[in-house]
C-alpha cells in the first residue's frame, strides 16, 4: 500500500468517525434550546395569571370606589341645589307676600289693631297673635224720661292672627226709665271672633269674620229697669271689612238669643249695622279718621211671668258720626248717636241721643 493510499484511508476514517458526533452536537442544542424555551414560557405564564387577576380586581375595586365617590358628590350637589332652591323659594314667597300687601301708609301705617274700626257696631276685633288690648268703653243714652248708662272694661287677646277672645265686664252706674231707677252689674260675656276670609293686595284688604259670645246672668232681671237678661244668652253674628289706603267700609249682622228663667224671657234682639269712613292727614305714627255708622236693632217683646209685655220691643235705627285717633299703643274713639227711627211697641220712653266713648291700650308680643 502506498503512502498516498494510506493517507486517503486515514482521512476517510476520520471523516466517518467525526460525522455522527457533529450531527449529535448540532441536534442536541436545538432540542435543548426548544425544551428550555418551552419550559421558560410555561413558568412565565403560570406566574402572570395570578398577577393579572389581582390587578384586574384592584382596578375593579378602584373603579367601584370612584363610582361611589362620584355618587356621593352628586348627592351632596343635589342637596346643595335643593337647599338653594328652598332658600330662593322662601325668598320669592316673602317678596311676593310683601308685594301682595298694601304699603305702610294711610290706614295701613299702623298694626291691624290700631286701624279704624266701628265704634257703635260689634266685631272687628281681630288682632295679631300674642297681642293684648285693654279697653274701656262707655255709652250713655239720653231721653226726656229715660237714661241708660253702660261702662264696659274689657280685655282682648289675640290667640292667633285669625282668632281672638274678648272678656267683657259691664256694669251700669245709672239706669232710669220714668220714675224707676236701678244700677249695678250687668251680664258678663266672653266673645270669640274668627277671621275665616282674608284677602290682600297692593290696594286693599278684605276680611270677613264670625262672632260668637255667651252671656252669663251676673246682672238682674228683677231690677227695674233690669240690668241683665236673668238667664244665659247666646250671640251669633258676622262682620265684613273692606279697607283701602284712605277709605274703609264695614257691615255686621247678628242676633242675641235669650233663654227664659222662671217664665220670664227678655225678647231676642237682631242687629244690622253698616259704616264707612276716611282717614285725614295725620302726623307720622298716628291715624286720624272720621266715620259714619248706621246701626239698627230690632227687639222682640219681653215675656214676664209667662205673659207678653205689650210695652216692650220694637225697632230703632241710629246714625253715629265719630272720630278715630290712634298710635301704635293708644286708640281713642268718640261719637254721638242720633235715632232716625224709633218704632217702639206700646208705650215706651224714647231716646233723643247717645254719647259713645272708647279707649284702648295695646301690648305687643
Amino acid at each position: 500500500m502506498s503512502f498516498f493510499s494510506f493517507f486517503q484511508y486515514c482521512i476517510f476514517a476520520i471523516l466517518i468517525i467525526s460525522f455522527p458526533l457533529h450531527s449529535q452536537s448540532n441536534s442536541c442544542p436545538d432540542k435543548g434550546d426548544s425544551s428550555s424555551s418551552h419550559s421558560g414560557n410555561t413558568s412565565s405564564n403560570s406566574n402572570n395569571i395570578p398577577n393579572e387577576n389581582k390587578k384586574a380586581k384592584e382596578e375593579k375595586e378602584e373603579k367601584k370606589n370612584e363610582d361611589k365617590e362620584d355618587k356621593e358628590e352628586k348627592n351632596i350637589c343635589k342637596k346643595d341645589d335643593e337647599v338653594k332652591a328652598d332658600e330662593e323659594s322662601s325668598k320669592k314667597e316673602k317678596e311676593e307676600k310683601e308685594e301682595e300687601e298694601p304699603p305702610k301708609i294711610g290706614n295701613f301705617s299702623l298694626p291691624t289693631s290700631q286701624q279704624p274700626a266701628a265704634l257703635f257696631g260689634f266685631g272687628g276685633n281681630i288682632i295679631d297673635e300674642g297681642e293684648v288690648q285693654l279697653y274701656l268703653f262707655e255709652d250713655k243714652f239720653f231721653g226726656k224720661r229715660k237714661i241708660i248708662t253702660d261702662v264696659i272694661p274689657s280685655v282682648l287677646f289675640g290667640i292667633t292672627d285669625e282668632w281672638s277672645i274678648f272678656f267683657n265686664f259691664p256694669f251700669s252706674p245709672l239706669m232710669k226709665d220714668g220714675k224707676r231707677r236701678s244700677s249695678g252689674l250687668e251680664d258678663f260675656f266672653i266673645q270669640l271672633e274668627y277671621a275665616f276670609y282674608n284677602k290682600k293686595n297692593r290696594c286693599y284688604t278684605d276680611q270677613a269674620t264670625l262672632v260668637a259670645n255667651i252671656t252669663f246672668p251676673t246682672g238682674s232681671v228683677r231690677k227695674n229697669p233690669p240690668t241683665g237678661f236673668g238667664s244665659p244668652s247666646l250671640f251669633l253674628g258676622g262682620t265684613y271689612y273692606h279697607t283701602r289706603i284712605d277709605w274703609f267700609v264695614f257691615t255686621s249682622h247678628g242676633a242675641i238669643l235669650t233663654a227664659s228663667d222662671h217664665r220670664t224671657k227678655i225678647g231676642d234682639q237682631f242687629l244690622y249695622q253698616f259704616g264707612f269712613g276716611r282717614n285725614v292727614p295725620s302726623p307720622k305714627g298716628w291715624i286720624y279718621a272720621w266715620m259714619l255708622e248706621i246701626d239698627g236693632q230690632y227687639n222682640k217683646k219681653n215675656r214676664i211671668h209667662g205673659k207678653l209685655d205689650p210695652n216692650s220691643g220694637g225697632n230703632v235705627i241710629y246714625i253715629t258720626p265719630s272720630i278715630w285717633i290712634s298710635s301704635k299703643e293708644l286708640l281713642v274713639q268718640f261719637g254721638v248717636s242720633f235715632p232716625v227711627n224709633q218704632n217702639l211697641f206700646g208705650k215706651q220712653n224714647k231716646i233723643d241721643y247717645a254719647l259713645n266713648f272708647n279707649m284702648a291700650w295695646s301690648f305687643y308680643k
